[in-house]
């Protein structure tokens, strides 16, 4: 029985599809408040670490992301690696809109 089912992967390939949330810099900021505060609830050392101000940036390459952010305000010792990882994993998640 042939298959009914029948897929071009080399197409995929070609073209890989990143489909990423899209949040204003307000619910962008909310979403990294939350990794945030979950983070402190695991470790209590990352009391003091704020969440970033979200802001447009030109894309480098295609389907990089469209949004950056300034710095880390509050930053609490031994905070900047755990925020950096938090931010570009959010990166990679949402497309920046008005």
């Amino acid at each position: 029985m042939p298959d009914s089912f029948y897929q071009n992967l080399d197409a995929h390939e070609l073209h890989p599809v990143t489909l990423r949330k899209q949040a204003t810099a307000e619910e962008i900021q909310a979403d990294l408040k939350g990794r945030i505060e979950r983070m402190i609830a695991r470790d209590p050392k990352f009391t003091g670490c704020e969440a970033p101000v979200p802001r447009p940036s030109r894309v480098r390459g295609e389907g990089g992301p469209n949004w950056t952010v300034d710095g880390f305000p509050g930053l609490a010792s031994g905070c900047f690696g755990a925020l950096v990882k938090i931010v570009d994993q959010a990166r990679l998640e949402y497309e920046l809109v008005s």
